[in-house]
């Protein structure tokens, strides 16, 4: 019972980080997956995270644009068409290098990424962003998504800031654009992980995704979007990079502990 609790708690704040930040969940599954599931490494974590993703992303995209005027198609199409590349090829490079690489590249995203963040200053949002440099969009994507299959976070917490240093997307916007290109990125990690070699033992595993917790951390998810999608539309980029960053910075000291541990 207690294993199952912890399941859905894990979906709840997947869903709250998803929901609020745009960050795909993935940023807390991961190193949560490696804590609380009984022997599951990092392929596995990561794989199952991109998994996991695919529906949380689809379900949070759909809330933001529901009453929307227009979905932003064309701009999350362009995105799209470079993190599937980026996501794919992250995803099955990693797949391939031991874990505690894995896991120092992880360690270090996180620092980088939180630096950034504290430091984000985002230029004022294009009338019509899909009408840009397309190149550079594709771009933003392809980085997000050679990090988000990386690293098993979908790439939101690197297209949240790039997007908005590029001025594509508004503070208010971000959130909802993101979610929608993370299930493009989602789906091509997810892929390469399948079809890898199965490390983590117990049943029903397929390749580097564990199905058997899926069900009830997307269940717990549902819960959590709800309220994050409503502090969303409260919060001001001030707020949003405290929170990512503080959010960043616990995950990254928890992870550089396991990974100290693991090179005793």
């Amino acid at each position: 019972m207690l294993f199952y609790l912890i399941q859905a708690l894990i979906g709840v704040g997947v869903g709250i980080i998803s929901g609020a930040l745009g960050l795909g969940g993935g940023i807390l599954m991961v190193p949560a997956f490696m804590t609380f599931i009984p022997g599951m490494e990092t392929h596995t974590a990561k794989g199952t995270s991109l998994f996991i993703i695919i529906f949380v992303a689809a379900l949070n995209a759909w809330r933001f644009y529901r009453k929307a005027d227009r979905w932003p198609w064309t701009l999350a199409g362009y995105l799209a068409a470079g993190s599937i590349v980026g996501s794919y090829l992250g995803a099955w490079v990693t797949a391939m290098m031991p874990e505690s690489a894995v896991l120092a590249i992880f360690i270090i995203f996180l620092v980088m990424l939180a630096a950034r963040t504290f430091f984000l200053q985002p230029k004022p949002e294009a009338e019509r962003p899909e009408h840009g440099n397309r190149a550079i969009i594709v771009g933003i994507g392809m980085v997000a998504g050679l990090f988000g299959g990386a690293t098993g976070t979908g790439g939101g917490s690197v297209l949240i800031p790039l997007a908005l240093m590029a001025g594509i997307a508004s503070n208010a916007s971000v959130v909802g654009l993101s979610n929608l290109v993370m299930v493009a990125t989602a789906i091509a990690g997810s892929v390469a992980h399948l079809r890898a070699e199965r490390i983590y033992e117990l049943d029903p595993t397929v390749g580097h995704v564990y199905l058997a917790i899926v069900p009830l951390v997307f269940i717990g998810a549902q819960v959590g979007s709800q309220l994050g999608t409503r502090l969303n539309t409260r919060m001001t980029l001030h707020t949003r990079k405290l929170l990512m960053v503080g959010l960043l910075v616990i995950i990254g000291a928890r992870l550089l502990y396991r990974f100290y541990e693991m090179n005793q």
